[in-house]
């Protein structure tokens, strides 16, 4: 009787922080509410990359190339500032962008094109949110979260800035989440055929996922690598194979071309004065670019990125000789190339999620512990420091750091299974095949 009391006694002191602390995060998501009401009633950037990727897509389905800037300037001009007749410095007018994804997402979003502009801006704000709740759902039932759990999460997911930024802009990053938490769900599942085949969707923002996709097989063992390898591969030859007969292989190697620059740089070169255009890239090597120097600012960033590169191996080595499950080690592979990778943008932040949410641990277990209650709360209020003149907006480097600590700490719990699991009539467990308990 009295050890219970005693449990109970020091359990009074959890409940109330706890209490607190999930007031204290409400009083912050009304704050953001304020925050997104305020944007939206200036109505700037309003749906801005969506009617860049709608103006590729018509200029593709007239025959056109959407890398040709001189052809997509054209059709966004006429689209977005010839009838309102706008000019430069005019409120509402587009400032004229450059196409940089893959000829089968513009082919994919015809459809959508022939609609006016408030039709399929509306049609696309519903698929995104639509992604970002599936994207939230394949993740943490590949984490062994409970049914309970999984609201929460998505209300959470769901007006955190970087989600509302894809929506209001028209971004592309909730896709890539759903792409990646089908990949966990896949992997927790014993499939990393399919698990690797999802992966191909990073080929939208190539610098993001593929990365990624390429490091993964590394975490498994030789079947599984090699089911990875070819899943990711035949996948990735069949868009190609797409892109050549709808759009023509002249798209294909202009869209290769066209990653070598960045915000209408058309060199390699010209990154280095990357902030001409960009004020804000919430990374390592992305804030460099942005606030060094230009005599050096390209080989900082340069350098930072091997150090991503050395710390992604020494996760693969680490989960491999702990035994550690290949799932758990991918969510540390994406906080690890987020904070490294130069051109990550605030609604990129959004990729971050199974990584913090590896880092709550399975169950989403409400034992407070500081790193991921820290990390939550900066995932979802810093994520908006681009709002705050420099060198504050540095602020938003702390998500990403934060994220990528909490999940290196949590990464003991996820260790391998102690009973040998049996896959294709083999023994396996984590570690050392795919497997799931």
């Amino acid at each position: 009787m009295l050890s219970t009391d005693a449990r109970t006694t020091r359990a009074h002191p959890l409940c109330a922080f706890m209490r607190m602390q999930w007031l204290g995060y409400c009083a912050l998501v009304a704050l953001l509410i304020v925050v997104y009401i305020t944007i939206a009633a200036r109505g700037v950037w309003l749906g801005v990359d969506y009617a860049d990727f709608r103006a590729a897509s018509l200029v593709l389905m007239h025959g056109g190339n959407p890398y040709d800037t001189a052809q997509l300037w054209r059709q966004e001009n006429a689209l977005y500032n010839t009838l309102p007749r706008l000019h430069p410095g005019d409120a509402g007018y587009y400032p004229l962008d450059v196409y940089r994804n893959p000829a089968l997402f513009a082919i994919i979003l015809i459809p959508l094109a022939r609609l006016s502009f408030a039709q399929g801006f509306l049609i696309y704000s519903v698929l995104v949110v639509a992604l970002t709740i599936a994207g939230v759902w394949l993740t943490l039932q590949a984490l062994d979260w409970t049914r309970g759990r999984l609201a929460p999460a998505i209300a959470i997911t769901l007006v955190s800035p970087c989600v509302f930024l894809c929506v209001w802009n028209g971004q592309q990053s909730t896709l890539l989440l759903c792409a990646l938490g089908g990949s966990l769900f896949a992997l927790r599942r014993e499939r990393p055929d399919l698990a690797g085949a999802l992966m191909v969707v990073g080929w939208v923002k190539p610098h993001l996922l593929i990365p990624v996709a390429i490091a993964a097989p590394f975490l498994l063992a030789r079947g599984g690598a090699l089911r990875w390898c070819a899943g990711f591969g035949l996948v990735s030859a069949l868009g190609v194979v797409l892109i050549v007969e709808t759009a023509g292989a002249r798209s294909l190697t202009a869209w290769l071309t066209s990653l070598f620059g960045y915000s209408g740089y058309t060199n390699a070169a010209g990154v280095a004065h990357v902030d001409a255009i960009q004020s804000y890239l919430p990374s390592l090597s992305g804030m460099v670019l942005v606030l060094a120097p230009h005599s050096w600012n390209k080989l900082v960033a340069t350098a930072v990125m091997i150090c991503g590169v050395g710390a992604m191996l020494w996760i693969i080595v680490d989960t491999r000789r702990h035994g550690r499950m290949p799932h758990a080690g991918v969510c540390a592979l994406v906080a690890v190339w987020l904070l490294c990778t130069p051109y990550v943008h605030t609604n990129d932040d959004v990729l971050l999620l199974p990584s913090l949410a590896l880092a709550w641990g399975a169950n989403a277990t409400l034992q407070p512990r500081l790193l991921p209650l820290l990390a939550l709360w900066a995932f979802s209020a810093l994520s908006l420091a681009f709002l705050l003149p420099q060198p504050a907006s540095l602020l938003g480097l702390l998500p990403p750091i934060l994220i990528l600590v909490a999940t290196a700490r949590a990464r003991d719990a996820w260790g391998s299974d102690t009973v040998p699991l049996r896959v294709d009539g083999r023994a396996m467990t984590w570690g050392t095949g795919v497997a799931r308990r």
